[in-house]
């Protein structure tokens, strides 16, 4: 199942699937690190989106972190199995 960044919750891992918007806003994202198939923990969702991917802890504005298209991690989906 996809949602968007914005609606995760802390504490939270998942795996960007894609990113919408403007080519420059994508641009962005892929310059610190915030690519299709990277894994992302979710820090905070409120005032900011904080996340951390690989040691890289990282704030979006929440209209940026709509546009992140995630699904839950491996270790995600293994724990909701069990």
């Amino acid at each position: 199942m996809t949602r968007r960044l914005l609606g995760c919750r802390a504490g939270e891992r998942v795996v960007v699937g894609a990113i919408e918007g403007a080519a420059a806003r994508v641009d962005r994202l892929a310059s610190v690190g915030i690519l299709p198939g990277v894994e992302l923990r979710v820090h905070q969702t409120r005032p900011v989106v904080v996340v951390e991917s690989e040691g890289t802890v990282l704030a979006l504005e929440r209209e940026i972190a709509a546009d992140v298209i995630v699904c839950a991690a491996a270790q995600e989906l293994r724990a909701a199995e069990e």
